[in-house]
């Protein structure tokens, strides 16, 4: 953690307002993009990001200032636990079309490619969604957090608060279950 982070969190450790804004603007944009890869929607997305800094400026008190980096670190497990709590509970509702609409907005930014190339592109990632949502929330943590937000084991195992073997074993059984549930789909 830098001097200047270091500050912001003692001052916020003390109820600080200021300090507070300052580390939510200096990691919402890490936060959002973990829980908007791992729930696909923009709103289930914000609940996350509100959920992990209520959270952390909540038990932030009580944590201990000693680490390098301990407030990234411990901000980015936080959201993963509030990602994995907010999946097991959609789960549990049984919704099922949100997150299809949202991922199958046109972004407007980009120029599209021809009809049939965006048609094939959307039915790959629509089938992969699919067999994501099939895993369990840890296995599929793991694969997005791997995959798709590009951790290292080392990182994932800190962040999940298990062993660098743990996450080897979730992050291949997750593949191979990935793997024999696409083949099956592809007739292979």
């Amino acid at each position: 953690m830098n001097i200047q982070e270091e500050n912001w969190v003692a001052l916020a450790r003390e109820g600080d307002p200021r300090a507070m804004h300052e580390l939510y603007e200096r990691h919402r944009s890490r936060i959002f993009s973990l829980a908007y890869r791992y729930v696909r929607n923009i709103p289930d997305a914000e609940d996350i990001l509100q959920d992990t800094f209520i959270k952390a400026f909540r038990s932030l008190k009580n944590r201990a200032l000693d680490d390098d980096g301990f407030f990234s670190t411990w901000i980015y497990r936080i959201a993963v636990n509030c990602a994995m709590d907010h999946f097991r509970r959609r789960r549990h509702e049984d919704v099922d079309g949100d997150w299809q609409r949202d991922f199958l907005a046109v972004d407007e930014t980009r120029a599209a490619p021809s009809p049939e190339r965006e048609y094939q592109r959307h039915e790959v990632a629509f089938q992969v969604r699919r067999l994501l949502d099939g895993l369990t929330a840890r296995k599929r943590m793991i694969v997005q957090l791997r995959h798709f937000q590009q951790l290292k084991i080392d990182e994932i195992a800190e962040l999940l608060g298990c062993s660098q073997g743990s996450v080897k074993k979730q992050l291949f059984l997750a593949m191979a279950q990935l793997r024999v549930k696409m083949d099956a789909r592809c007739g292979g």
